[in-house]
């Protein structure tokens, strides 16, 4: 009969799989990365990419040839705007 490993060097490696897959973060004032970009507006990947089709979100700055990220400033005025558009609606 095969020994069984221990609870606790399972649920270790669990712990240590989940952490990995963490997103990046962005520690800039100026720019947002697409994971602090969708933490902030609570939109998804695709949510995002179909606004950015139709220009109702801001575009990603190409800072190198495999990294964009999102003017910080851009995006919490898409966030305010939204806002406004609730209150208006409410008048």
């Amino acid at each position: 009969m095969a020994e069984e490993a221990p609870t606790e060097e399972i649920e270790a490696s669990a712990d240590d799989a989940a952490e990995k897959k963490e997103p990046k973060r962005s520690k800039s004032t100026a720019f947002m990365l697409r994971a602090d970009v969708i933490e902030h507006t609570t939109l998804s990947k695709s949510v995002l990419r179909r606004l950015m089709m139709r220009d109702e979100f801001p575009r990603p700055v190409k800072l190198a040839p495999n990294r964009v990220a999102w003017v910080r400033s851009e995006v919490e005025a898409w966030v305010d705007a939204k806002k406004l558009e609730r209150v208006a609606e409410a008048a």
